[in-house]
């Protein structure tokens, strides 16, 4: 849900020890909201690595990842959401596959 004055962030679980996530596809949306930015990034000891971002998206707009993103252990996958109102519904969606190594 969006939240008035707040970066909203949605976020996939860690990635655990020896082991490996590709995501081969994502996408991200604000269903009923406008003017927002939207990012996507990877997060890793507590350092944000921005991947992609889209300024002013339309209402439901479709923001899709253009390549795989790699995942290894401590990571954890993001999008976020700036300028969103109280009640917009946020959307991520994640397609791919894990292994241990």
């Amino acid at each position: 849900m969006g939240v008035t004055g707040q970066v909203v962030r949605l976020r996939l679980s860690p990635i655990g020890a020896k082991t490996l996530r590709v995501l081969t596809h994502v996408t991200v949306e604000n269903r009923t909201g406008t003017r927002t930015k939207d990012r996507i990034g990877i997060n890793n000891g507590g350092r944000d690595h921005y991947l992609d971002e889209i300024l002013d998206p339309a209402q439901n707009e479709l923001i899709v990842s253009r390549s795989d993103i790699l995942l290894g252990e401590g990571d954890y996958f993001f999008a976020e959401f700036t300028d969103t109102q109280n009640g917009d519904e946020l959307v991520m969606t994640c397609v791919g596959w894990q292994q241990g190594l």
